[in-house]
Protein backbone atom coordinates (compact mmCIF):
# COMPACT_ATOMS: atom_id res chain seq x y z
CA UNK A 1 0.00 0.00 0.00
CA UNK A 2 2.88 2.35 0.73
CA UNK A 3 4.15 2.05 -2.88
CA UNK A 4 0.75 3.04 -4.27
CA UNK A 5 0.61 6.04 -1.93
CA UNK A 6 4.09 7.15 -3.04
CA UNK A 7 3.05 6.82 -6.70
CA UNK A 8 -0.10 8.86 -6.07
CA UNK A 9 1.96 11.57 -4.37
CA UNK A 10 4.43 11.50 -7.28
CA UNK A 11 1.58 11.80 -9.81
CA UNK A 12 0.07 14.65 -7.80
CA UNK A 13 3.41 16.47 -7.83
CA UNK A 14 3.75 15.90 -11.58
CA UNK A 15 0.21 17.19 -12.12
CA UNK A 16 1.14 20.35 -10.19
CA UNK A 17 4.20 20.78 -12.42
CA UNK A 18 2.14 20.34 -15.59
CA UNK A 19 -0.45 22.82 -14.30
CA UNK A 20 2.25 25.38 -13.45
CA UNK A 21 3.84 24.96 -16.89
CA UNK A 22 0.43 25.26 -18.54
CA UNK A 23 -0.34 28.48 -16.65
CA UNK A 24 2.88 30.00 -17.94
CA UNK A 25 2.03 29.39 -21.61
CA UNK A 26 1.56 32.48 -23.78
CA UNK A 27 -1.94 31.32 -24.74
CA UNK A 28 -2.98 31.26 -21.06
CA UNK A 29 -1.34 34.60 -20.36
CA UNK A 30 -3.24 36.06 -23.32
CA UNK A 31 -6.49 34.56 -22.04
CA UNK A 32 -5.96 36.05 -18.58
CA UNK A 33 -5.29 39.47 -20.13
CA UNK A 34 -8.43 39.22 -22.30
CA UNK A 35 -10.49 38.15 -19.29
CA UNK A 36 -9.18 41.10 -17.28
CA UNK A 37 -10.05 43.45 -20.17
CA UNK A 38 -13.57 41.95 -20.26
CA UNK A 39 -14.02 42.30 -16.49
CA UNK A 40 -12.58 45.84 -16.51
CA UNK A 41 -14.83 47.15 -19.30
CA UNK A 42 -17.33 49.08 -17.15
CA UNK A 43 -19.61 49.93 -20.08
CA UNK A 44 -19.77 46.31 -21.23
CA UNK A 45 -20.37 45.09 -17.68
CA UNK A 46 -23.25 47.55 -17.31
CA UNK A 47 -24.78 46.32 -20.58
CA UNK A 48 -24.40 42.72 -19.40
CA UNK A 49 -26.10 43.57 -16.13
CA UNK A 50 -28.97 45.26 -17.97
CA UNK A 51 -29.31 42.23 -20.25
CA UNK A 52 -29.29 39.82 -17.31
CA UNK A 53 -31.90 41.86 -15.42
CA UNK A 54 -34.18 41.85 -18.48
CA UNK A 55 -33.49 38.37 -19.86
CA UNK A 56 -37.01 37.17 -18.99
CA UNK A 57 -38.45 39.90 -21.24
CA UNK A 58 -36.20 39.34 -24.27
CA UNK A 59 -39.07 37.84 -26.27
CA UNK A 60 -41.29 40.88 -25.68
CA UNK A 61 -38.75 43.70 -25.77
CA UNK A 62 -36.92 44.10 -29.07
CA UNK A 63 -34.47 46.57 -27.52
CA UNK A 64 -33.24 43.79 -25.22
CA UNK A 65 -32.64 41.52 -28.24
CA UNK A 66 -30.74 44.37 -29.88
CA UNK A 67 -28.70 44.86 -26.71
CA UNK A 68 -27.89 41.14 -26.61
CA UNK A 69 -26.73 41.20 -30.24
CA UNK A 70 -24.68 44.34 -29.61
CA UNK A 71 -22.99 42.69 -26.62
CA UNK A 72 -22.23 39.52 -28.58
CA UNK A 73 -20.63 41.53 -31.35
CA UNK A 74 -18.26 43.56 -29.16
CA UNK A 75 -14.58 43.13 -29.88
CA UNK A 76 -13.84 42.58 -26.18
CA UNK A 77 -16.12 39.54 -26.04
CA UNK A 78 -14.92 38.27 -29.41
CA UNK A 79 -11.29 38.48 -28.30
CA UNK A 80 -12.13 36.71 -25.02
CA UNK A 81 -13.92 33.91 -26.91
CA UNK A 82 -10.95 33.51 -29.26
CA UNK A 83 -8.60 33.33 -26.25
CA UNK A 84 -10.88 30.74 -24.59
CA UNK A 85 -10.89 28.76 -27.83
CA UNK A 86 -7.10 28.86 -27.99
CA UNK A 87 -6.77 27.63 -24.39
CA UNK A 88 -9.29 24.85 -25.10
CA UNK A 89 -7.26 23.78 -28.15
CA UNK A 90 -4.08 23.53 -26.10
CA UNK A 91 -5.93 21.63 -23.36
CA UNK A 92 -7.29 19.22 -25.97
CA UNK A 93 -3.81 18.63 -27.37
CA UNK A 94 -2.48 17.98 -23.86
CA UNK A 95 -5.32 15.56 -23.13
CA UNK A 96 -4.70 13.75 -26.44
CA UNK A 97 -0.99 13.47 -25.65
CA UNK A 98 -1.72 12.01 -22.21
CA UNK A 99 -4.45 9.65 -23.43
CA UNK A 100 -2.28 8.56 -26.38
CA UNK A 101 0.33 7.28 -23.96
CA UNK A 102 -2.35 5.04 -22.44
CA UNK A 103 -4.20 3.94 -25.59
CA UNK A 104 -4.95 5.21 -29.09
CA UNK A 105 -8.53 4.03 -28.51
CA UNK A 106 -9.21 6.77 -25.95
CA UNK A 107 -11.10 9.61 -27.60
CA UNK A 108 -10.64 13.17 -26.41
CA UNK A 109 -13.63 15.45 -26.93
CA UNK A 110 -12.36 18.55 -28.69
CA UNK A 111 -15.11 20.98 -27.80
CA UNK A 112 -13.54 23.88 -29.67
CA UNK A 113 -16.42 25.93 -31.09
CA UNK A 114 -14.33 28.35 -33.13
CA UNK A 115 -11.91 25.78 -34.55
CA UNK A 116 -13.17 26.42 -38.07
CA UNK A 117 -13.77 30.14 -37.52
CA UNK A 118 -16.45 32.13 -35.75
CA UNK A 119 -18.94 34.75 -36.83
CA UNK A 120 -16.08 37.22 -37.30
CA UNK A 121 -14.36 34.98 -39.82
CA UNK A 122 -11.63 32.41 -39.57
CA UNK A 123 -9.26 32.50 -36.62
CA UNK A 124 -5.68 31.41 -37.06
CA UNK A 125 -3.12 30.94 -34.32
Amino acid sequence: MLIIDEKIIELDDLADQVAAAFMSLAVVTDFKARKLAFESDAELQQKLQTLEENRAYITYRPEIRVLQQEILMTDTIYQLKIAENDVQSVLSELAKAISGVISDAIVVDENVPLKKGGHHGKHHH
